[in-house]
């Protein structure tokens, strides 16, 4: 749980287990082609700093497809190699559907390693399986072991699983060394893709219907008060930024600015000054009373927390505590 007196700074592993950090309706699934391993983990890991759903599927349209059928909320797909150029597959993927919306890309650097069962040596093997885009990255290392003969699978860490489940001393794999981790596998030799400056641009998109594409957001919250006394502010204003941050998984770097407004029976303190204590050192804040509105709710505290968000995702939203759970029975 997050502490009363801290703001979240970290990032969140894209493979920690997504019930112990998130409500499950709140965790993104994120489809890519390949198997668990593949390079397009890096790129999910790089463009979700929270945890998200792992969706692996066998090919780029399959990646699209989970997107416009519901069962992923987004997808990352390959497009383009500083090696080899453009990625046709992939293009061809995102542009076959007029369903989903491109909202960023990110640049993954490829270190290609050559996999193979524990025991195998380099002259014992005959052949090396992968992704035809991984293959035509290390022309150069087939050119110096021609006794080794590529072949064609349809994904890098995809390759690297099949060859673990052969055991064959026989046959490698080329993927990442992450595959290797994965499937078990030893690193005969490492970074043999043609250029040492090889990196893979992946472009991640939403539904088009989908408000995830939105970075901007904005969440609302309140909370009572018991007297207008300092200490009793701030705690509910601890209290409350609290759980606006924790239960929406907000990084710090995300927050734009805070409002906050105060009922005229509210006159002893600064909510803001409870947020700087808080750790809020580098955001915008400011204070403000409400409308008197006659019958409204006495001492209550009001905030407005606008984000821009690091990538598209789900949030809880908008939280109210205390007595002010009666201004929003819907949400609270």
């Amino acid at each position: 749980m997050l502490k009363p007196t801290s703001v979240r700074k970290g990032t969140a592993s894209s493979n920690a287990p997504a019930a112990e950090r998130h409500p499950r309706d709140l965790v993104m699934r994120v489809a890519f082609q390949g198997a668990r391993g593949a390079y397009a983990e890096n790129a999910i890991a790089k463009i979700w700093r929270h945890p998200v759903e792992l969706v692996p599927v066998p090919t780029f349209t399959g990646a699209v497809r989970a997107v416009e059928e519901g069962t992923a909320d987004a997808c990352v797909i390959p497009v383009e190699n500083s090696v080899i150029g453009r990625i046709e597959s992939g293009w061809d993927a995102l542009a076959s559907s007029a369903k989903i919306r491109n909202v960023t890309d990110v640049l993954v650097p490829v270190k290609h390693c050559l996999l193979a069962p524990k025991g195998a040596t380099l002259h014992d093997l005959k052949s090396a399986a992968s992704h035809p885009a991984a293959l035509a990255q290390c022309v150069s290392f087939f050119d110096k072991h021609p006794w080794i003969r590529s072949t064609k699978s349809f994904d890098t860490a995809g390759a690297a699983r099949e060859v673990a489940e052969r055991g064959d001393p026989t046959q490698a794999a080329i993927a990442g060394r992450a595959a290797a981790e994965r499937y078990g596998l030893a690193v005969l030799a490492e970074g043999i893709q043609d250029s040492r400056d090889n990196h893979t641009r992946f472009i991640a998109a939403v539904a088009a219907r989908s408000r995830l594409w939105r970075r901007t957001q904005a969440i609302r919250g309140a909370t009572s008060v018991e007297k207008d006394d300092p200490r009793h502010i701030a705690e509910a204003t601890r209290e409350l930024l609290a759980a606006i941050v924790e239960r929406n998984q907000i990084e710090q770097d995300e927050i734009v600015s805070i409002w906050f407004t105060v009922t005229s029976d509210l006159t002893s303190a600064f909510p803001a000054l409870a947020a700087r204590e808080m750790g809020f050192v580098d955001v915008p804040l400011l204070c403000a009373s409400e409308i008197p509105v006659p019958g409204s709710m006495p001492r209550c505290l009001r905030t407005l927390v606008e984000l821009e968000l690091s990538a598209p995702r789900k949030l809880a939203n908008h939280v109210y505590l205390r007595r002010a759970v009666a201004l929003r029975p819907d949400v609270s």
